[in-house]
């Protein structure tokens, strides 16, 4: 693959500092659990979408419509549906690579438009996905992971600034690329509960070792916790029946 296409990589990782990881470990898990949550929602609203558009889920009278409509314009529905939302966040159509290299790059966008994009783009590819629109899900579960990772940083760095980071000079965060990295391979973990691929993945497509360790401790966890809540939410469905 390096001799077609060379030493290019699709994330651009700028330089950053792991200051204390020791210290970070249970945010970093923290970050993992969180991601097991989001994948578990995003799994969930991909289902519910591809049942309402089958016309299975929804209001009597939108089941009647979906099922009437033919297949063909499913895909126009979901199409709509996302360029409509896309004219005011351009930044969730299709593989958020702009923004993901923003967050790569060490840069702070704000924590509201972070979660803002989080939700939007959750609920936007699971529309795409339940419509019948071409695409996959790797993409925007990498860009869900940062988006999380971002958000989190935004978070925490708010909290500890003033407070415990002032009084335990140890205590210092990483910057936003580590955690923008870890969010996105725990996401990826838990979506397909392979946290080892989803860390080597992110390993080759930035190119970037020094947060290896973190993440695969966030990856495993994410996993983990998305399987919990699934199962749960599941045992809940079937008492229900």
């Amino acid at each position: 693959a390096r001799s077609l296409l060379g030493k290019h990589t699709v994330f651009a990782v700028s330089k950053y500092q792991l200051r204390t990881p020791l210290h970070e470990l249970p945010l970093y898990l923290l970050l993992g659990s969180l991601a097991g949550v989001v994948s578990f929602v995003f799994k969930e609203t991909t289902s519910r979408c591809q049942s309402f558009f089958k016309g299975d889920l929804g209001p009597k009278p939108l089941r009647r419509l979906m099922a009437y409509l033919p297949n063909l314009s499913k895909p126009m529905i979901g199409g709509l549906l996302c360029g409509i939302c896309g004219l005011f966040f351009p930044q969730i159509l299709f593989m958020g690579y702009e923004t993901h290299n923003s967050l790569l790059s060490n840069s702070l966008l704000p924590t509201t438009l972070l979660i803002s994009l989080l939700g939007l783009k959750t609920i936007m590819t699971s529309i795409s996905a339940g419509s019948g629109l071409v695409g996959g899900v790797f993409a925007p579960s990498l860009f869900l992971g940062a988006l999380l990772g971002g958000s989190f940083h935004n978070i925490v760095s708010g909290m500890f600034h003033d407070g415990i980071g002032a009084a335990v000079p140890l205590f210092q965060l990483a910057d936003v690329p580590a955690y923008a990295m870890v969010g996105s391979g725990s996401v990826l973990a838990a979506l397909y509960r392979a946290p080892i691929t989803a860390s080597l993945l992110m390993f080759e497509l930035t190119r970037d070792y020094d947060v290896i360790l973190p993440l695969m401790a966030s990856a495993a966890v994410a996993s983990v916790v998305c399987d919990i809540v699934e199962s749960k939410f599941a045992h809940r469905n079937n008492n229900k029946r």
